[in-house]
């Protein structure tokens, strides 16, 4: 790089409606309008289911909806490395950062997971280090990602851009597409 730094490349994610998540909200009001009038109505057993509804479906209500209220981003590509921010309602203590010089391999890959009678893929995208850049690949687990992050329909930039902003901050990055369309996918 030059004598003057690069501006950090970020990824965020935006607002974006679907019309999955126009019934996701739909069912968390009607079952946390629900839970409020049990409480409301007064008896031990009432109260008690009321506050259990409130509790689950307003929380998971207010935890899918705090991705988008948050302002953290997704992903952060400086001169440094590789940023991976924690998701709120997380802190800064949980960000994990990775320095070029440790990362080996930029990799697109999906990890095919059943779903209702049939599979759905879900595209990750890897900043493998140096220790496993050459053993067998496996795609990364949906729960346990530590160099990899989930790529989202809902972030500001493709994989396109990410990979062309990676190679500004490190050009001799190798790119491994290992990307795939699920069988029976919907």
């Amino acid at each position: 790089m030059s004598g003057r730094q690069a501006t950090p490349f970020v990824v965020s994610n935006r607002f974006r409606i679907t019309w999955e998540g126009l019934w996701l909200t739909l069912a968390c009001l009607v079952f946390t309008g629900i839970g409020v009038a049990l409480v409301l109505r007064g008896t031990p057993v009432d109260i008690a289911l009321g506050a259990l509804a409130v509790a689950v479906f307003g929380g998971a209500g207010l935890v899918s909806v705090s991705r988008f209220l948050s302002h953290r981003p997704v992903l952060v590509l400086d001169e440094a490395g590789v940023h991976f921010i924690a998701p709120w309602p997380r802190g800064r203590g949980d960000d994990l950062s990775f320095p070029w010089s440790e990362v080996a391999l930029l990799r697109a890959c999906t990890q095919v997971v059943p779903h209702r009678g049939g599979s759905v893929p879900l595209h990750y995208l890897v900043f493998v280090n140096r220790d496993e850049a050459e053993l067998p690949f496996h795609p990364p687990s949906p729960w346990h990602t530590t160099n990899a992050v989930r790529v989202r329909p809902t972030w500001n930039h493709t994989i396109g851009e990410i990979i062309e902003a990676a190679h500004r901050f490190k050009p001799d990055l190798p790119f491994d597409d290992r990307r795939q369309a699920a069988p029976g996918h919907r």
